[in-house]
């Protein structure tokens, strides 16, 4: 038989583990019809559940109070020192400037980046126009199957046996 103060949460024990101990307890408690286990020991855990659900119930209800009363008392404090508006106002402005500010300090290895993608975009951009006007001046090496191509395409076709 367990003492009554078994159904009270102790002060100085793991609350999560505990907490996770008390819900297992409780679902045996709401399963024992199907569990299997029969005469005293049914009593057993169903008593053991009972003792949990109260645990979990003080847990609760201390969490609840705490949690008011550090609203409360932040409440007050705001109300007697404005230390709440002025926080909100200070975080504001630092964040309008961060939003605004158009000033932005690159690193040295951040710069030589930037300006090797700009010049290998720059690569690639004249290689597109090279083509571009290759095509357009009808320079297309493989309008008229001219050249061997690879990948197997050669083994049938009009390029199949050409050389350049």
């Amino acid at each position: 038989m367990a003492t009554r103060w078994q159904s009270i949460p102790g002060a100085t024990e793991n609350v999560v583990e505990r907490t996770a101990e008390d819900i297992g307890k409780v679902r045996k408690r709401m399963n024992v019809e199907s569990s299997g286990v029969k005469g005293g020991a049914k009593e057993s855990v169903k008593e053991a559940g009972g003792r949990a659900a109260r645990r979990l119930g003080a847990r609760a209800g201390l969490a609840g109070a705490a949690l008011k009363g550090g609203y409360e008392a932040g409440r007050a404090l705001d109300e007697s020192t404005g230390i709440g508006r002025k926080m909100v106002d200070k975080a504001g402005s630092a964040i309008d400037r961060a939003a605004t500010g158009d000033r932005v300090k690159l690193t040295k290895e951040a710069r030589q980046q930037l300006e090797d993608e700009e010049n290998f975009q720059g690569m690639v951009d004249a290689m597109h126009a090279v083509r571009d006007e290759d095509i357009a001046a009808g320079k297309n090496r493989y309008a008229k199957g001219g050249s061997i191509r690879g990948g197997g395409c050669e083994r049938r076709g009009k390029t199949r046996g050409k050389f350049v």
